[in-house]
């Protein structure tokens, strides 16, 4: 038997307040500029560098992504994929993590199941906790997976702890660490509160998935409420740079920070950044930014680091805000609202829960997602875009944006360890790509913009460790363009 929604007054972008302990509160009659963090130099955080010449990109625009936003409605009125319809029909959450293979992984939470009416509308639809939608690399959704069977889906990941559905896991980001996909789960569970309040968030589990999403491990990380690890809930958005992953979190409507090596995410090594440098006691992070939304990205867009957010006050203020900071640190300034949502009328509230998603962006631009929602659960049922994703595309005029935008992954295939480069052209014009890894190299001719040279260099062992590649632009030794480098991960290859 298929589980079935029931009807209750507690809409998914309440449920992601809970998730990330944000305090809804009322809009600041202006949004002042993020303070919190002080800048520090290149060696306070490794190799990690966001390209260019450090400064800041200018927004020229923001408009509706028509493209995305109508792939996934066509994805979830056809049934997400599935023969019998009962797929993916609407969601909140909508992070992305970039897979080995190509492949795109939308990390969604509360899901909606079909199969959509003809109108739209969905009757006694199924309903789990979180899913994947699958992509290539244009983002256009493609399968759904879910834990159980098609006839009987189940949420994506659960607390093995749960009973009869409590506590749940609602997911943040997630990333490719180690060779995995590593994603945030945070664990929610029902309190004494009074409707709808009566949930809360109780910690973070990060979850440990097969090539083909099937849950291998649950680990618990930092953070819990009133803990001694910090009441910071991490994994709000993670960003790969240099030798780190960095993990964001929110606490009360405040960013905060921290790094994990590259490869190490799972292990309890992490550092925090404490206002003036990193230390590892999680009970000392501070924030590096005030009056963000549950949701938020920091991304490296033409030298400097981008933020996206919502302010905090979903329901009174319905803009998309840009910041911009030379370090992860921040300090993330110039803050500026670059779109409205045009859904937040009446009883839908939107945007909320802002992503940005790199891997689908094009040179001198960056694709982001929100979420849009109803204080009345009955809309969600009459219309189901009324919980669908909206993309929006904001493009930059960059002083100096690096020449390639690289990726590197390293990954099994049987018994061998293979490490994957990818390197995109941001520039305006077409450049030869020369990508270098300790077993061996490859020089691409002639890469036209928006286009990339890839390549999968076998290490011809089933073990290695981390390391760096270095890819050079314009001539072929580099000389008259950029260097660009990125890490990859240990992985050891069991066959």
């Amino acid at each position: 038997m298929r589980r079935t929604l029931r009807p209750r007054a507690l809409t998914t972008g309440l449920l992601l307040a809970g998730l990330t302990g944000t305090v809804l509160v009322a809009a600041p009659a202006e949004a002042s500029p993020l303070s919190g963090a002080a800048t520090t130099d290149a060696a306070d955080y490794g190799t990690c560098t966001a390209g260019g010449d450090g400064s800041a990109p200018t927004v020229t625009g923001a408009t509706a992504n028509d493209d995305l936003t109508q792939a996934f409605r066509d994805f979830g009125n056809s049934g997400g994929g599935w023969s019998n319809h009962g797929g993916w029909g609407a969601s909140d959450g909508v992070y992305s993590a970039d897979m080995p293979g190509g492949e795109v992984a939308w990390l969604m939470n509360d899901t909606f199941l079909g199969p959509v009416n003809p109108d739209e509308s969905m009757t006694e639809p199924g309903f789990i906790h979180g899913s994947v939608v699958v992509s290539g690399q244009d983002g256009h959704p493609l399968d759904t997976v879910t834990a159980g069977t098609h006839d009987a889906p189940e949420s994506l990941v659960s607390p093995p702890d749960a009973v009869d559905g409590d506590p749940w896991y609602w997911n943040g980001d997630g990333i490719v660490d180690g060779g995995k996909l590593r994603l945030f789960e945070g664990r929610t569970g029902k309190t004494d509160g009074v409707p709808p309040w009566n949930f809360g968030w109780l910690g973070t589990d990060i979850a440990t998935l097969s090539d083909d999403y099937q849950v291998e491990s649950i680990t618990p990380t930092y953070g819990e409420p009133g803990g001694a690890s910090g009441r910071v809930s991490w994994g709000t958005d993670l960003l790969r740079c240099g030798d780190y992953v960095y993990v964001y979190g929110v606490q009360d409507s405040a960013m905060h920070l921290a790094r994990a090596q590259a490869g190490h995410l799972v292990e309890q090594s992490w550092d925090f950044w404490d206002g003036t440098g990193w230390t590892d006691d999680p009970a000392a992070s501070a924030s590096v930014g005030d009056d963000v939304g549950a949701s938020f990205s920091v991304t490296p867009v033409g030298g400097q680091f981008v933020l996206t957010t919502t302010a905090s006050a979903i329901f009174t203020d319905h803009q998309i805000y840009v910041g911009t900071a030379p370090t992860p640190m921040g300090p993330f300034t110039d803050r500026t609202p670059v779109y409205t949502a045009p859904e937040g009328v009446g009883n839908i509230y939107a945007p909320y829960n802002v992503a940005a998603h790199p891997t689908v962006s094009g040179p001198g631009e960056l694709v982001i997602s929100y979420n849009v929602n109803s204080q009345v659960f009955d809309d969600l049922l009459a219309d189901a875009n009324n919980n669908r994703p909206r993309f929006v595309t904001i493009t930059f005029d960059t002083a100096d944006e690096a020449a390639v935008e690289v990726t590197a992954v390293s990954r099994c295939v049987g018994k061998n360890a293979y490490v994957a480069v990818r390197a995109m052209n941001t520039s305006g014009t077409a450049t030869d790509v020369t990508l270098s890894t300790p077993y061996g190299s490859r020089t691409v001719a002639g890469v036209q913009p928006g286009r990339s040279a890839a390549q999968s260099f076998n290490a011809r062992t089933g073990s290695l460790d981390g390391g760096r590649v270095t890819v050079a632009s314009g001539s072929d030794d580099g000389d008259d363009g950029a260097q660009v480098t990125a890490s990859y991960d240990a992985v050891h290859c069991t066959g």
